[in-house]
């Protein structure tokens, strides 16, 4: 059975909203059990969840070619930041977080912003890649 064209954006969204559904219930598991265990391989294992639903979206996003959504890239920056935010406030506040996840945290942060920089490097180029950030030039215009 062929899908109709009209289909097509729900049907991205629904896969979507699958991939990051289980890739987001994988992580936060991993997460809340490294983190309570104190254990490195579980919370940096759940970052690797993370990076699984990422590259999910990348492909259904090649499969419909489509880019991501203005409201998925800020749904991102909106977690990105709430994981740094939280991040900082458990190494401040926590000893046992600050003995025992923050470093693993913080490399799961720094691999996956790694993972973003370099699928916007293969996707738009150096050049594409710059522009994405570069707000001064929008004003000029």
């Amino acid at each position: 059975m062929s899908s109709r064209p009209e289909d097509d954006p729900l049907d991205r969204h629904a896969l979507v909203v699958a991939v990051w559904l289980a890739g987001g219930f994988v992580a936060a598991t991993l997460l809340s059990i490294g983190l309570d265990r104190g254990s490195f391989v579980l919370t940096l294992s759940a970052f690797g969840a993370a990076l699984a639903a990422f590259i999910g979206h990348v492909i259904v996003n090649e499969v419909f070619r489509t880019v991501f959504t203005s409201r998925e890239l800020g749904l991102g920056l909106v977690a990105a930041v709430a994981g740094l935010v939280a991040i900082g406030l458990g190494g401040l506040v926590s000893p046992e977080f600050r003995a025992s996840g923050f470093l693993p945290a913080s490399l799961g942060l720094i691999g996956l912003a790694t993972a973003v920089v370099v699928y916007m490097l293969i996707r738009h180029g150096v050049r594409g890649a710059f522009d994405a950030f570069d707000v001064i030039r929008d004003f000029r215009r």
